[in-house]
């Protein structure tokens, strides 16, 4: 009866060794693994514009009825953003540009018409820090910018873009 007690417990102190051996292993394997994932740089959208595409030809009218082109994008430093009512990351970054408006003329284009109360809420929100406009498929705008999703902000220097992402830390320095 001693010896089956004797080779039970040989048997189990293999066996938690074993077990000790493979926890150990296990925590070395996400250590490399965290440290691979911190250091990753972040991928970029790829339906984006890129850094130095030309902005191309289009024209909008805003909310006030003002005519704008991509001649006004040939001075300077513009942002543009493409926000949609009920996107929440659009919704943050909404509230980031008005409680920091980004020193930079601003054109907000809102995807929806005047007869969607949720469009012109948003429109109005934006109207204190940006010359709004409605959009809707097909406009030349998005052709011109090549706008991917929302929120899509694109920060274009004389008529290029010089930075395109999805929040603002992408796009302003």
């Amino acid at each position: 009866m001693v010896e089956i007690l004797v080779v039970g417990g040989a048997i189990l102190a293999v066996l938690v060794v074993l077990n000790l051996l493979l926890t150990l292993a296990l925590i070395g394997r996400l250590r490399k693994l965290q440290e691979t994932v911190a250091n990753q740089v972040p991928t970029r959208d790829p339906a984006l514009p890129l850094e130095g595409d030309k902005v191309g030809r289009f024209e909008a009218t805003t909310v006030e009825g003002e005519s704008v082109t991509d001649a006004a994008l040939a001075d300077g430093q513009t942002l543009i953003g493409f926000f949609t009512p009920g996107c929440r990351p659009c919704s943050s970054v909404r509230e980031k540009l008005i409680a920091s408006p980004p020193g930079m003329p601003l054109l907000a284009f809102i995807e929806g018409g005047p007869e969607d109360p949720d469009v012109v809420s948003l429109g109005a929100s934006l109207k204190q820090v940006a010359r709004v406009a409605y959009l809707s498929d097909g406009d030349s705008i998005t052709r011109a910018i090549k706008q991917a999703g929302y929120p899509t902000l694109v920060l274009v220097d004389k008529g290029v873009v010089a930075a395109a992402g999805h929040f603002l830390h992408e796009v302003l320095p």
